[in-house]
């Protein structure tokens, strides 16, 4: 019955365009949140090698004691 009441009532045409705005916030959050999960892959890989390092390093064979000779 009245079609143009349904796109423009009530909605203001001269709005902020929050995506212009906001876009510097928003990249500077996936940057940051990338920057994140790079930094804790890379302290996960670090503590794995240290742990592998360590274990290996406790199964080197220890000097063979000889009895005492009388």
């Amino acid at each position: 019955m009245f079609p143009h009441a349904l796109f423009h009532g009530g909605l203001a045409t001269g709005g902020i365009d929050m995506t212009a705005d906001f876009a510097p916030l928003f990249v500077g959050f996936w940057v940051l949140f990338s920057l994140c999960v790079l930094a804790l892959a890379v302290a996960i890989g670090v503590h794995d090698t240290r742990e592998a390092q360590q274990k290996t390093a406790g199964v080197t064979t220890e000097p063979i004691s000889f009895p005492k000779a009388a």
